[in-house]
């Protein structure tokens, strides 16, 4: 109910006088905070349900403005005021072709589907499928499809994407909403007759034939803009500027049997009441058991800005949300109600509260269950709710940039989708700050995992004290991601990140967020330390920030450090050890070694594989907790041996977060959280949650010509889309060859071969069936650059090794072709039902190959 908000209804809710129709040419308890995201703490909590990511993929675009979607199958239909479609990342007037007012693209790609093409002589309002998929229905302002006469509502047919002839009503002015059966279509709109016969601004027409189903009386006073159908067709649901249906009150809504349209009990318009000049219900979408609707007021004659839920049979109200600001479309998916339009202040419902200047949420979405009530914040422009069921407000928003299309400040009008994909349209030219106009499509992280991470601000950048002797207080103020809730914060001194001295995982959100802090103790008086933070969301993605040098209190001159290494050879590989290095008046804080042959390496132990036997002078580098640094060097003397151990690790000793250190090969560094990674009952251990993936790397390790076994098992069956367990053969940087195992649902076994991710070979392995607890073995060969040559070999452990590999590729991937770390991982398909999923490892020997 702002300034603006009167223009942005022309679109959604203006009168529509023969004036107007020429103006459409540019615009026809309390519930708890935002608690949910793509992967929440609790999915299965009806108030944090999953939703989609908030990362928003290359879509087609368009050149005006996207009213209405509807999706069958893979593909989305899109009706609105626009001349043509662009491909995603085109600038506007490039790589164009016409589509006027109608086009179909694919909701897995994106692309548009060319062999769709019906062109409409003017603006498309409404879109709608029926049940069984086989038609897509469009209303609007035209008179023409595909260069035939059809007036203001025309059927295409999925099969051929082409107009179906034989449905051709006259509908005598606009029509602005759609609801269709298999074998009925109802139509709302500003029309006052069909084929002739007068209709009061809604009607029902025979979907074989076009003709008026005369039998169903429904008659509105005024225009409908927007309408449902149950799934079984036994209910219509109508919202709109009315304030009568049939002669009697119905006050902007309406529930009335399917069969003779007359009016039948609505509890919940006794709470939602929205109608007239200024207000509307806008938007309505029916479920098996319920029906959500929307609406928007402006002055007098409404009181709900938001969305609702009530009981499709009874009618009762079962929530509502009043985020002040209109909304224009609703659709719910999966446990979620999403919604288009610019909200502002969702205070009522335990949201963001307004700013000034007023910032809009253009889609947001809700727990479909309910989960509290609403309060007031006070504001006496706005009804009054308190009280009232309220679902939960969820941690998704998009951000948009506002359009200019149809003047009305607005950017999306309409939500669609299913199961995988939500897809909004509008007039945005921009989406999460890259250049996307007026489509774009959101998907389920166990379709495309979200990239959209914590957001990067300066609050975020730690500062750091000395408020006493030996101690340093780092402070920072939580950051917010936009599609997850709960994020982890790992605090590193001085660039240690494998070894945070301090882990924590808060809830925040972009309107909400904690001051954080912690002290670090036992630091040397005088010692001078920087601090990272490092915050990962459940996703995996992650930022990093890195805050002031602070120089701790109680502390007099810095003495240098001493450097000290034993280097012991096996074969072409070495392993080396400095933790003997000492700092008396502090601490070491790094170790760098330099192997003699441009190889090299951190931490206090470390390997190393030569290319070539010979001798080589080693230089360890040690600097202290001041900066001060000493170095000392050792000549190391290898051969080539085959089977030279270059990591080794059987697992035999308990580690509560983490896997500790390898016997040999150095300290294993974890991917995400540690306490996701145990040591117990002789085998290194991996929690999996559905989606998730977990890693472990030796990073000491630099070879280019690994063979590496390893012993695999798990707790749990497979299900869903199965469990991959993978033996990293080289790892340079994020970069990764692997040699993996798929454990299918259905016990079937494939081994195969990745490149940076990209399968290179798949083979299934005859003869071999997996169950929980059942060991396998994993053989995974990677030799040799440009190209490298990769192996591998997957059997029971129970039974001998095969002799011949099982999988064999080469790749030149770039960025893959020099020495590398290796490490093992394990993924959980997302559509896993038995989770989490503990990947079980033993066994473990890495050789070089000569």
């Amino acid at each position: 109910m702002d300034a603006t908000s009167k223009s942005r209804r022309a679109r959604a809710l203006g009168l529509l006088t023969a004036v107007l129709s020429a103006l459409l040419l540019v615009g026809g308890g309390v519930a708890g905070p935002a608690s949910a995201d793509t992967m929440p703490p609790d999915p299965n909590d009806p108030a944090s349900p999953p939703t989609v990511g908030a990362t928003a993929l290359p879509t087609v675009q368009i050149d005006g403005v996207a009213w209405a979607q509807t999706v069958v199958g893979d593909t989305v239909y899109v009706a609105g005021k626009f001349g043509t479609a662009r491909p995603a990342g085109s600038p506007a007037g490039s790589n164009t072709t016409p589509r006027s007012n109608f086009l179909a693209y694919n909701i897995t790609t994106g692309a548009l589907i060319t062999s769709i093409n019906v062109p409409l002589n003017g603006q498309a309002l409404a879109i709608a499928a029926s049940p069984d998929g086989s038609r897509v229905y469009i209303g609007g302002d035209f008179t023409s499809a595909g260069g035939a006469t059809y007036y203001r509502i025309v059927a295409i047919s999925t099969a051929t994407g082409q107009p179906i002839g034989s449905f051709r009503p006259v509908m005598e002015s606009q029509v602005r909403a759609i609801a269709a059966t298999n074998t009925a279509v109802y139509a709302g709109g500003t029309f006052s007759s069909v084929n002739g016969v007068s209709r009061g601004y809604i009607a029902k027409i025979d979907a074989s034939n076009g003709s008026l189903v005369t039998s169903w009386s429904a008659s509105a006073d005024n225009v409908v803009d927007a309408i449902a159908v149950s799934p079984d067709g036994n209910r219509v649901y109508a919202g709109g500027r009315f304030k009568n249906v049939n002669g009697a009150a119905h006050y902007g809504l309406a529930m009335l049997s399917g069969s003779t349209g007359s009016a039948l009990p609505f509890p919940a318009n006794s709470v939602v009441r929205d109608a007239g000049a200024n207000a509307s219900i806008t938007s309505l979408q029916a479920t098996s058991d319920r029906v959500y609707g929307s609406g928007y007021v402006y002055g007098s004659g409404g009181n709900l800005e938001g969305s609702f839920a009530a009981d499709g049979v009874t009618g009762a109200l079962i929530w509502l949300e009043d985020c002040h600001g209109d909304t224009y479309s609703i659709v719910p998916l999966g446990n979620a109600l999403y919604a288009a339009g610019h909200p502002h202040d969702c205070r009522n419902v335990g949201g963001f509260p307004e700013t000034n200047p007023r910032t809009f949420h253009h889609t947001i979405a809700f727990s479909k269950a309910r989960t509290g009530t609403l309060t007031n914040d006070g504001n006496g422009s706005y009804a009054n709710f308190r009280g009232q069921p309220s679902p939960t407000l969820l941690n998704w928003f998009p951000d948009y940039v506002t359009g200019s299309y149809t003047g009305q400040g607005q950017a999306a009008w309409s939500v669609a989708g299913d199961s995988r994909y939500l897809v909004v349209g509008g007039e945005f030219p921009a989406v999460n700050g890259t250049a996307q106009y007026g489509l774009t499509r959101f998907a389920a992280d166990s379709v495309v995992r979200s990239t959209t991470g914590p957001n990067n601000n300066t609050a975020l950048t730690p500062n750091a004290t000395s408020p006493a002797a030996g101690q340093a207080r780092i402070s920072w103020t939580a950051t917010y991601d936009q599609d997850n809730v709960a994020l982890t914060y790992a605090l590193a001194r001085d660039g240690d990140t494998a070894h945070p001295v301090s882990q924590v995982t808060r809830t925040s959100t972009f309107w909400n967020r904690p001051a954080m802090s912690f002290t670090d103790t036992g630091l040397a008086g005088g010692s001078a330390h920087t601090y990272t933070l490092t915050v990962t969301d459940p996703d995996g993605n992650r930022i990093a920030r890195t805050g002031n040098r602070v120089v701790i209190a109680g502390g007099g001159a810095n003495q240098p450090p001493t450097a000290s290494f034993t280097a012991g050879a096996n074969g072409l590989a070495v392993a080396v050890d400095g933790s003997a290095s000492s700092d008396p008046d502090g601490a070491i804080a790094s170790w760098s070694w330099n192997f003699g042959d441009g190889g090299t390496a951190g931490g206090s132990t470390a390997g190393h594989t030569y290319a070539n036997a010979g001798t080589y002078t080693i230089t360890l580098t040690v600097t202290d907790n001041v900066g001060a640094t000493a170095s000392t060097t050792r000549q190391v003397t290898v051969a080539a041996t085959s089977g030279s151990s270059i990591a080794k690790d059987g697992f035999e000793r308990t580690v509560a977060s983490g896997w500790g250190s390898a016997e040999t090969g150095g300290a294993w560094t974890a991917a995400g959280t540690a306490s996701f990674y145990t040591v117990a009952s002789g085998t290194g251990r991996m929690n999996v949650p559905a989606g998730s993936t977990r890693t472990e790397t030796l990073g000491s390790v630099s070879s280019s010509r690994t063979d590496t076994t390893v012993t695999v098992t798990t707790d749990l069956g497979p299900s869903g889309g199965g469990i991959f367990i993978s033996a990293i053969g080289r790892q340079v940087g994020s970069a990764a060859y692997e040699g993996r195992a798929w454990l299918s649902a259905s016990g079937s076994v494939q081994v195969q071969l990745l490149a940076n991710g990209t399968t290179l070979q798949a083979v299934p392995v005859s003869g071999l069936t997996y169950s929980a607890g059942q060991q396998l073995s994993l053989r995974v060969q990677v030799v040799g650059s440009s190209p490298t040559t990769l192996r591998a070999k997957l059997w029971s452990s129970t039974q001998a090794e095969p002799a011949a590999w099982q999988v064999t590729a080469t790749d030149s991937t770039a960025g893959l072709q020099s020495a590398g770390g290796v490490g093992l991982r394990a993924y959980l398909s997302a559509s896993a039902t038995a989770t989490p999923v503990s990947a079980r490892f033993d066994n473990y020997l890495v050789t070089a190959v000569p």
